[in-house]
């Protein structure tokens, strides 16, 4: 049912001139991961989204029955932000089934909500400001600035 979903949403996207969602770029990926999501960076800047409640986070979501991580983390970002991103290497692996991935935007900068009752607002921040956000779970924000920092 699902793909029928997604097949139709592409297809009215496509009719509307809207883009559709890319095809994921991982071959073999991670799988048995129960949710992942994607460190976008683009010009030092981390793209992050404020959800329901006013809390920050990357983007991310569940995984697909047959999906792979990555795939989730790509198809997750675009849905939430509409930036085509590329998944990399795996930054962080939480208890919970969470993989978050160093992820490369393909489309540049700019933003697309596609879903304004999950996802109320998403832009791109500056590591320096991250102490005056709400993060979505406590010291997230520290644990996200302290990956940024040891990738550089």
């Amino acid at each position: 049912m699902r793909l029928l979903c997604v097949m139709a949403m592409g297809v009215m996207l496509g009719l509307l001139g809207c883009s559709q969602q890319p095809t994921c770029s991982v071959a073999d990926g991670d799988f048995g991961a129960a949710s992942a999501g994607c460190l976008v960076v683009n010009e030092g800047d981390l793209l992050l989204v404020r959800i329901m409640g006013g809390k920050f986070g990357p983007p991310g979501g569940s995984v697909d029955s047959g999906e792979s991580a990555q795939c989730a983390a790509e198809r997750e970002t675009w849905e939430e932000t509409g930036v085509h991103a590329v998944a990399g290497e795996l930054a962080a692996e939480f208890d919970n089934g969470f993989n978050l991935y160093w992820c490369t935007s393909t489309s540049g900068r700019g933003i697309d909500i596609t879903r304004p009752i999950e996802i109320h607002h998403a832009d791109w921040y500056a590591p320096e400001i991250f102490t005056q956000l709400n993060w979505r779970y406590a010291n997230q924000g520290d644990m996200v600035a302290d990956l940024m920092a040891a990738r550089q």
